[in-house]
């Protein structure tokens, strides 16, 4: 190895070294520093999440204290009533009428008044005949009030809970009678308490918290472990052992821990009381790509200025070198230079002055050099330029090809880009197997929700339905409001048969789904979930592009797609209705019902059409085929009315008896 090039390497490797060193302490320190910075604001959201909870148990409490007065002042003034009606002579449908009344125009929502015996004979629920027990097995919650007609309690408050009846949270009041002994219970909708401990307690404490990105996840937990809340709407994965090892030794010691992981920082703080007893812990779950990529920015530029120490030490130990170096050795790294495009006519200056041999090589190597740069200094140009603008027509072309994406469907795009179909008016007969699908009473669900409810829920609803339509191959035609307009058997096809399968499996599975999202949906509080009719057909149908030159639509049109039509407004909600042709090609798979004929307009003749019951589960059906010359055969034991066969078989070789 030569001198220069051992002192090159030598410079190098030490400045090199030591300003990498340096980076990584200071790394390290910035870390450390972020690190205890996370776990100083872990512990103060827990005490904020302390605080929230303190807050969300004493507020409904009083709200409810406050309203137990009025609904005693309430049942008071109605024992008052009720003795003036009677000794007034009203009858009792006029005094019900009276106390219905008072329940439609007042806060009071419910109004029980009962005779000596406990039976409520006066009350605001007409359709419900219950008498007051003094057995708790018999009535948990009611029973409490019989202590009224006795005169043990002269007023029952109880507190906001779950009625027996149907499960909704009501508050009851009750007082004596003041004539003779009875009870006047008043009852109140305390839905709003629940409502009211969701906006100040710690759920919407955890959503405030989240909406602003600096958190990814917060949950809090009891001493049981048991998750008190979590991160709500805004959505996390949940806690890992990792994270629950130091959650349980936090609650054992209240001493806060943080758990490092590939893009977030969990810290784990001690939720404390007002006598600073350890109730709980908070985990909350911090992003730590910006502090990943501030080190990061603080690596590149350790980086940055060891490359340039490194470089200032090669040009000071080259500089030693072309003093003790021959002339020639300068012309061989200006060889090297032009053969990596890094010529420069100084490096050669001193070369060129000389008078020799010599000084007339390397006058004529720095002209030949500097021709060939300028020549590929300008093709290089040239190629960049062509290369810049193919880039910029490409990353046009990209974001265009992206945005039609989301107004076509898949199949569609495809056949598009691929070029196997041309945009241009033209359409065909195809035997395709057409879905439509409605959500039953929409007009009424829309009437008890609010825009952004319904826009959410709606949205949800379509974006599912496209997911598992896209799943089985699908071609989807349209949204129409809350309708979907789908087929199968183009552009792309498997064959009849199994696209009326294929759209058959994807019918069940969608109606399957909406089973979950109901259940989500009421879990929510909403009172009328989406209910959807299907109607499935198969027929032959005119598909294509239709329009005009410069707006078309790729869509579906004809009798069939009628017919699929009111099948689904033929449904019930909730279920599958399909005509005979798909039952046909599918019945070896599904259970079906037939159902009464619909007259189409349109059609000559009655459809036959079949309710889906689900798959078939029991075992494979024996199928009995036999032809003959002017006759075929086909029956299906698992599905066919062996009676109705019988008959028909027997009215049959009736015919064929030879006539005399």
């Amino acid at each position: 190895m030569k001198f220069t090039t051992r002192l090159i390497l030598l410079v190098t490797v030490l400045t090199v070294g030591a300003t990498l060193l340096t980076s990584a302490l200071l790394s390290w320190t910035t870390k450390q520093a972020i690190i205890s910075g996370a776990e100083n604001s872990g512990e103060r959201v827990a005490r904020l999440l302390a605080r929230s909870a303190s807050l969300a148990t004493s507020i409904p409490a009083e709200v409810e204290a406050v309203i137990a007065k009025q609904m005693v002042a309430q049942g008071a003034i109605l024992a008052q009533f009720v003795e003036a009606a009677e000794r007034a002579g009203y009858s009792t449908a006029e005094i019900n009428r009276r106390l219905k009344r008072l329940t439609e125009e007042t806060e009071i929502d419910e109004i029980w008044i009962t005779d000596e015996k406990g039976h409520a004979y006066l009350r605001t629920e007409s359709n419900v005949d219950f008498t007051f027990s003094n057995s708790p097995q018999a009535q948990p919650q009611a029973y409490a009030f019989h202590d009224l007609l006795t005169g043990k309690r002269n007023v029952v408050i109880q507190d906001a809970r779950k009625r027996e009846i149907d499960n909704l949270h009501f508050k009851y009041v009750g007082v004596p009678g003041v004539d003779k002994p009875r009870i006047v219970q008043v009852g109140h909708d305390a839905r709003f308490l629940e409502l009211l401990a969701m906006k100040i307690g710690l759920p919407r404490t955890v959503e405030n918290l989240l909406a602003g990105g600096d958190i990814n996840a917060v949950w809090v937990f009891d001493r049981k472990l048991d998750a008190i809340v979590g991160p709500g709407s805004y959505g996390a994965e949940k806690p890992n052992e990792a994270e629950m090892a130091p959650v349980r030794d936090v609650i054992a010691d209240g001493k806060i821990r943080h758990v490092e992981s590939p893009g977030s920082l969990s810290v784990i703080a001690p939720v404390q009381n007002d006598k600073q007893q350890v109730i709980g812990a908070a985990l909350v779950r911090l992003p730590m790509d910006r502090v990943w990529a501030f080190v990061q920015k603080q690596v590149e530029i350790s980086a940055a200025i060891a490359s340039a120490i490194a470089a200032l030490g090669i040009v000071l130990s080259i500089g030693v070198a072309r003093y003790q170096a021959a002339p020639l050795r300068e012309i061989t790294r200006a060889a090297a230079a032009v053969e990596t495009k890094k010529f420069d006519p100084a490096l050669l200056s001193k070369v060129t002055e000389r008078t020799d041999e010599l000084g007339q090589l390397a006058r004529v190597f720095t002209s030949m050099a500097s021709q060939v740069a300028a020549r590929e200094e300008y093709l290089d140009s040239m190629v960049q330029q062509r290369t810049e603008e193919l880039e910029n027509r490409n990353r046009s072309l990209e974001g265009l090809s992206a945005k039609l994406s989301k107004y076509l469907s898949p199949q569609v795009y495809s056949s598009i880009f691929s070029g196997s179909q041309v945009a241009e008016i033209a359409s065909e007969r195809k035997k395709l197997t057409i879905f439509l699908s409605d959500i039953a009473d929409f007009s009424a669900t829309t009437d008890k929700l609010e825009s952004e409810e319904l826009t959410a829920m709606l949205n949800r609803y379509l974006a599912e339905m496209a997911q598992i339509a896209l799943k089985h191959g699908a071609t989807i035609d349209k949204y129409v409001g809350d309708a979907i307009l789908a087929f199968f058997g183009d552009p792309e096809s498997r064959g009849v048969r199994e696209d009326a399968r294929a759209c058959l499996l994807m019918a069940i599975e969608m109606q399957a789904k909406l089973k979950e999202l109901e259940l989500e949906w009421m879990g929510a509080g909403t009172e009328r979930p989406f209910r959807v009719r299907i109607g499935i057909n198969t027929g032959y149908c005119t598909v294509g592009n239709f329009g005009s030159p410069d707006r078309m639509d790729y869509t579906i049109i004809g009798s069939e797609v009628n017919l699929a039509s009111r099948l689904e407004q033929s449904c019930e909600p909730g279920s599958i209705l399909i005509s005979h042709v798909t039952w046909s090609l599918v019945n070896d798979i599904i259970d079906a019902e037939e159902c009464p004929p619909l007259n189409v307009k349109g059609f000559s003749e009655p459809v036959r059409t079949y309710a889906v019951r689900g798959l078939k589960t029991a075992a494979r059906s024996t199928i009995i085929r036999r032809e003959l010359t002017g006759m075929r055969l086909f029956i299906d034991t698992a599905t066919v009315d062996r009676s109705a066969v019988q008959q028909t078989l027997a009215q049959v070789a009736e015919q064929l008896q030879p006539q005399s």
